[in-house]
């Protein structure tokens, strides 16, 4: 019988403290400026979700065509 391997993982601990720096970074704005950053992220998603969109309709176009 083989002796139990024991699973090594990698350390994340840098990850898990930037991703703690980062909460109090965001905790500290003012609510106005969350505000804000939540609409640049949707004015950088736009374009993939139009993409997204033109990829369902012509999905969907091509369905209608074939049945």
């Amino acid at each position: 019988m083989k002796d139990a391997e024991k699973t090594i993982y990698p350390d994340i601990s840098d990850i898990l403290a930037r991703k703690r720096k980062g909460r109090r970074q965001l905790s500290r704005l003012s609510f106005g400026q969350k505000i804000a950053l939540v609409e640049d992220l949707r004015e950088r998603l736009a374009p993939l979700k139009r993409a997204r969109e033109r990829r369902i309709a012509a999905k969907s176009m091509g369905r209608a065509r074939s049945s």
